[in-house]
């Protein structure tokens, strides 16, 4: 019996921790809630990634074009980890902070 209490513990273990299994930090929906602003893609070549968690390894989910307006919510993880939880053409994710600025061309800030 305590034989099989082991190997099961031990399969748990992998299973949980193996690499690439998850991201460095996970997607969390809390993210995406509170007060939001507007913003502008700048600072690259053509487009950034918007990413399913804040991790360079996530997954991407669009290619945001260069001059492409945002919202960026300023929710509990507000730039955690140089990420920026944005919504763009519906879909939630995560952007690098060093793309995106303030955008004051649009009035009061987006509230969702």
């Amino acid at each position: 019996m305590l034989k099989r209490l082991c190997l099961v513990m031990l399969l748990a273990t992998m299973v949980i921790f193996l690499p690439g299994t998850a991201d460095a930090r996970e997607r969390n929906e809390g993210d995406f809630f509170g007060a939001s602003y507007k913003a502008v893609v700048a600072n690259c070549d053509e487009w950034i990634s918007l990413r399913y968690a804040p991790s360079s390894d996530s997954e991407r989910l669009a290619e945001i074009p260069l001059g492409t307006i945002v919202v960026v919510y300023d929710g509990p993880v507000w730039g955690i980890d140089g990420f920026y939880p944005v919504e763009y053409a519906g879909m939630k994710g995560y952007c690098l902070k060093d793309y995106l600025e303030y955008h004051s061309g649009g009035g009061a800030p987006v509230r969702r």
